[in-house]
């Protein structure tokens, strides 16, 4: 079954969600990730960078056996460029 981020249903007026990247994120050390899986957002996880920056787990398009890391708004602007490709 598909699960949803807080920022997903934030940022596209969803009517529900499953976790919140942000409550995770908080609990992580520098440098740290954790594997959740947000359908919505298609990212893979979320990650504190060192200088402490959220960051989320993306596959590469161009790459599809590597994972990049992006903001959070840099996700979302992905996604909305998405739907406005067809």
């Amino acid at each position: 079954m598909a699960e949803f981020s807080k920022q997903y249903q934030e940022n596209f007026d969803f009517d529900w969600h499953d976790f919140d990247y942000k409550e995770i994120f908080n609990k992580l050390q520098k440098n740290q990730y954790y594997p959740v899986i947000c359908e919505g957002l298609g990212t893979l996880g979320v990650a504190k960078s060192d200088e402490g920056e959220m960051l989320l787990a993306i596959q590469s398009e161009e790459e599809p056996d590597m994972v990049i890391w992006k903001t959070l708004s840099d996700v979302v602007d992905l996604v909305r460029n998405e739907g406005n490709s067809d």
